[in-house]
């Protein structure tokens, strides 16, 4: 395995074992911490986010995050979620469906759906309530974007998209928050027709739930 692909496995499960260290003490002896929704959550939300492709693989987007190099692709898009449960009282679960319009160098569409795990517990939550999410599933596009060349020739319409998110919304209107969204596709270290490391499109975005 090549060093991009060591580095970019460790980060995947890093972030993955983050999410998923959520405390059990919330639930008594022999008590499950797994719950599902109650009429209280907010069991939809819907995201609308816009951003620009970047030449830099996933390794260094992470490692420069404000020092990428640009590309002219961009992307406008829309996602449908749904909460699916709550494990402890700090992170949830939910589904995802997307639809991205890409523009600028060539013009394509892009389709696909993911699981989430959203952590909701921060300390400054008080002033400014954060989540930080990501998100895996399968992603089809229409063409073979010019942006995920590989230099063995290796394409696919269908990849892996890795998704990494953070939001931030007011107390008084927690419904409503601003969205920072890092949208990976890859081949899955060459498992999709030999495609390593593929896109990425650093975007913001509103989400909305209800």
């Amino acid at each position: 395995m090549s060093p991009m692909n060591v580095w970019k496995h460790r980060c995947a499960v890093a972030a993955a074992g983050f999410l998923l260290a959520a405390p059990a003490t919330h639930a008594g002896a022999g008590e499950s911490n797994w719950r599902a929704p109650v009429p209280d959550d907010r069991l939809y939300a819907v995201t609308i986010f816009m951003g620009e492709g970047t030449e830099n693989n996933f390794s260094n987007v992470i490692e420069n995050f404000f020092d990428v190099e640009g590309s002219t692709d961009h992307v406008l898009g829309l996602t449908a979620s749904r909460l699916l449960g709550w494990y402890g009282r700090s992170l949830s679960f939910e589904a995802e469906l997307m639809y991205a319009y890409h523009y600028g160098r060539e013009i394509y569409h892009e389709v696909g759906t993911a699981a989430y795990a959203r952590w909701h517990d921060f300390p400054w939550n008080r002033y400014l309530l954060t989540t930080m999410a990501v998100g895996m599933g399968p992603s089809y596009t229409t063409e073979f974007p010019q942006l995920e060349r590989q230099p063995d020739g290796s394409r696919s319409r269908l990849l892996n998209q890795f998704n990494l998110q953070a939001s931030f919304a007011l107390p008084a209107y927690p419904e409503t928050a601003l969205v920072a969204r890092l949208q990976h596709r890859s081949g899955m270290f060459g498992a999709f027709n030999g495609v390593t490391d593929a896109s990425n499109f650093l975007t913001l975005g509103l989400r909305y739930e209800f």
